[in-house]
């Protein structure tokens, strides 16, 4: 029986959960847009002032829209893995339903074989060939659950490696904004002019920015989780052609011991 994650792969594959914000503080009363979940949310200045008038509220709205994603990108991975966890539970238990019903069906079919045999040499020849036909049975059951519980355990692995991967990256970016907030806080209170703070902010933003969504991009599974179904696939496929080749030997050997 094929083991196939294909659609819970397909939604799993994609978990660059966390939305880019962008952070720009504008001159005068241009609105600041952030990007939470992919929805814009404007921040305008109540007052016709320059930007370090404006810093701290604007800023503390920028962080609360920060925050509000993180808390989501959370719990958008942790609904994931339940969700692949429940799809798993169904295939291990449709898996072992449809083993469970053909070996019922091959005790019996074994059972009407053993009642027809009349002599030893028939006898014999029908306990060697459900002793063969067993254990092909066993091989390729023993090779499809190795095969599966390969690909995920690779699976888990680069699940919990690109959750770390981007629990580090979106940490180095709030620390990078934290860093250009400091800045940008300093050089108001030593009368930097407006404007100049104002663009040496956003550029450390953006370059904070960027660099979270390289890091994002660098830590996609697509083409990992395609090497881990290939080689369950393959492992798959040839415990099949395997059991097909000893099963055919098995019948060929009944039925010459048989003389048919």
């Amino acid at each position: 029986m094929k083991f196939n994650l294909k659609n819970v792969v397909s939604s799993t594959l994609v978990l660059s959960t966390f939305a880019m914000p962008y952070l720009a503080f504008a001159e005068e009363v241009a609105p600041t847009t952030v990007t939470a979940n992919g929805a814009p949310v404007e921040v305008k200045s109540t007052t016709k002032n320059n930007f370090c008038t404006n810093i701290d509220k604007t800023i503390a709205k920028l962080g609360e829209q920060v925050k509000n994603t993180e808390e989501k990108t959370a719990k958008n991975q942790e609904d994931r893995s339940t969700k692949l966890a429940g799809k798993q539970g169904e295939a291990d238990a449709k898996r072992a339903k449809g083993r469970t019903e053909i070996d019922t069906k091959r005790v019996n079919n074994w059972g009407k074989m053993e009642n027809k045999a009349k002599t030893d040499v028939q006898k014999a020849a029908v306990e060697a060939y459900t002793v063969a036909i067993k254990s092909a049975v066993d091989a390729r059951r023993t090779a499809v659950d190795t095969a599966v519980a390969t690909y995920r355990t690779g699976l888990t692995q680069a699940m919990t490696t690109h959750s770390t991967t981007m629990t580090t990256a979106i940490a180095t970016f709030k620390g990078a904004v934290d860093t250009a907030i400091a800045k940008a806080k300093a050089d108001c209170l030593a009368n930097v002019n407006s404007k100049t703070v104002r663009a040496t902010f956003n550029q450390s933003v953006e370059t904070a920015r960027k660099a979270l969504k390289d890091a994002r991009k660098s830590a996609e599974m697509t083409s990992g989780l395609s090497d881990l179904k290939k080689t369950r696939d393959e492992a798959i496929k040839t415990a099949e052609t395997t059991f097909k080749t000893a099963t055919e030997k098995a019948r060929a050997d009944l039925k010459m011991a048989l003389g048919k």
